[in-house]
């Protein structure tokens, strides 16, 4: 229904403008002294946290809330249609109607920065996401809460709906969970804050107190300064950066004495599969080898925006998978509607993952819910046994470069550029010349100039392939006129960081190429439906909306001695 769709917009705008106060310019070297109020409430040994440390600049948000201004006009335009129809009666004793239309005129019948300034939410307040046991708990700060109050004591007069107010010593909350339910979400409006958790009803004598601030951690992650200290050593910024431990969430389930494990009521529990101690040892086992992940924004502009993932693995792990990273050049950066490497020694790989299945093959694991791990590595040993070409061994790298895709036009004008690297190419023409008839009669180790493969040879119609050789690669140029560019396509700077694959691409261009980018995200409606004409409105424009801003993506993955690092870039027009 339409009152719907627009209700879960606006909270999808909201949540939205909010998100984007999480992260800007980079983080300076030296730790900065903890200024989030709520990491207070966060115990310094939790499983994991995400959290700002200083709120974003009021001019870079504005800059993002202008990007998707048109999308907003439209929505806006929708509401006013929607409080029409609702003030003349079209949806009288439809409870989500009357409840839309009490949120939106609180909002003032849009979303933005001064709708929700006026109901204490800013746009620039502190956050924390982070583990109670294994159990969410998130903290927003308001500007106003008893703004919030109010507001949501007159929604509730306006429906004649009123949430049962519980009370723990004095502090007023909510919890939402149908008779019945083992588990609830618990909401608080506190002093200058708005939490919210999902826990197990059985837990609350042990659980509701930390939750409304009553018991604060012996040890918290604002007096350690935890967040800014790890910021600092890993280059992240202040404006959105956390982790999570993998060792410790394990442990809340492997361990039959854990906190977590106390808190699950007799319906929650006797769901849980019990593991034994061969199973628990082996998944602790397998979990140490990777053990935490941290993340943070590297950069926030008004025209680019940076984060990076970082696995931690132990020595061993993380040692064998750089070594087996080649040199072969990263992706061009912007240019292209896409650019993409892959720089791994296959040769190498065979050897890595056969000797790793081996090894299980020789001490499979015990526990009984690891068995297909085992035959898996069996089949793995079989298969990577059997000898392969020479070709594929050396293989080095892949690098691929697509300048512009025209739907409508011929695959004559298509302009793109392959580099196949590889250790020995005079042993991949070789192999190549035996496998396909007339392909040694190009002679590509005696040219100087890019030589076209017939098309009778390639089995493709209407496709120019042009082939070069260097020595350390061998590169295909597909149509005329990308010829010129393959040899210093080819003979590209090599990286040297562990980078294994990289891309680069449109962003705009790509979306430009999926008409139906938006089909899974809106439900379906048939071509004769009323709101067809909104749903084609609000999609078009937040189609053109998103081109519009839209610059260039750049992802790049790579292994360090310390484990895999992932970097992720988007640029705005």
């Amino acid at each position: 229904m339409k009152f719907s769709r627009i209700f879960v917009l606006l909270a999808a705008t909201a949540l939205f403008l909010t998100a984007c106060n999480q992260e800007s310019e980079p983080a300076t070297t030296a730790p900065k002294q903890n200024s989030n109020p709520l990491l207070a409430y966060v115990p310094v040994d939790t499983a994991y946290v995400f959290a700002n440390l200083e709120p974003i600049p009021e001019n870079v948000s504005a800059a993002y809330v202008a990007r998707i201004r048109p999308v907003l006009d439209v929505l806006s335009k929708q509401v006013s249609q929607f409080q029409q129809d609702y003030g003349s009666g079209e949806y009288e004793g439809n409870s989500m109607a009357l409840l839309a239309s009490a949120v939106l005129d609180e909002l003032g019948g849009e979303v933005n920065a001064e709708s929700l300034q006026n109901l204490g939410i800013s746009l620039q307040a502190y956050q924390a996401f982070y583990a109670m046991g294994v159990f969410p708990v998130a903290r927003i700060e308001l500007s106003d809460a008893q703004a919030f109050r109010d507001a949501i004591t007159r929604i509730e007069e306006k429906t004649a709906v009123q949430l049962p107010v519980r009370d723990l010593n004095g502090t007023a909350y909510w919890r939402l969970a149908a008779d019945g339910m083992p588990v609830g979400l618990y909401i608080a409006i506190l002093d200058k804050q708005l939490a919210l958790s999902v826990f197990p009803v059985a837990a609350e004598d042990r659980l509701l107190a930390s939750f409304l601030g009553q018991e604060m951690p012996g040890q918290n992650m604002a007096s350690s300064n935890t967040l800014a200290i790890m910021n600092s050593k890993k280059g992240y910024t202040g404006y959105g950066s956390g982790m999570v431990d993998f060792s410790k969430l394990a442990e809340e389930y492997l361990n039959p004495q854990s906190a977590t494990r106390s808190y699950l009521g007799p319906e929650i529990a006797n769901n849980i599969p019990a593991l034994d101690e061969n199973c628990a040892t082996e998944a602790r086992a397998m979990i140490a080898r990777a053990p935490r992940m941290t993340a943070g924004t590297m950069k926030l502009t008004e025209n680019e925006v940076a984060w990076r993932y970082e696995l931690e693995m132990d020595s061993m792990l993380a040692t064998g998978l750089a070594a087996l990273v080649s040199d072969t050049p990263l992706a061009q950066d912007e240019g292209q509607l896409l650019s993409a490497s892959l720089a791994v020694q296959i040769g190498k790989l065979r050897s890595y993952v056969l000797e790793k299945a081996t090894a299980i093959v020789a001490s499979p694991f015990q526990c009984d819910k690891l068995q297909q791990m085992n035959l898996n590595a069996q089949m793995l040993v079989e298969k990577l046994n059997i000898p392969m070409p020479p070709m594929v061994n050396n293989l080095m790298g892949i690098r691929v470069s697509v300048d512009d895709i025209d739907q409508d036009a011929p695959l004559t004008d298509s302009r793109g550029l392959l580099a196949v690297y590889v250790d020995k190419p005079e042993m991949f023409v070789g192999m190549a010349s035996m496998l396909i008839p007339g392909f040694g009669e190009l002679g590509l180790a005696n040219q100087s100039e890019p030589v076209q493969i017939p098309a009778e040879m390639l089995q493709m119609e209407d496709v120019n392939v042009f082939a070069a050789l260097t020595d350390n690669a061998i590169g295909f140029s597909i149509g005329e006129q990308g010829i010129k560019d393959l040899a210093k396509f080819m003979d590209s700077e090599p990286q040297d960081d562990g980078t294994f694959f990289s891309a680069s691409y449109d962003s705009a261009r790509q979306i430009e190429l999926q008409p139906e980018w938006l089909s899974n995200w809106m439900p379906a409606v048939d071509a004769d439906h009323p709101q067809q004409e909104w749903r084609s409105e609000f999609n078009d424009a937040l189609k053109q909306s998103t081109m519009d801003m839209l610059g260039y993506s750049r992802l790049e993955m790579r292994f360090t001695g310390q484990g895999l690092v992932i970097d992720s870039r988007m640029t705005f027009k």
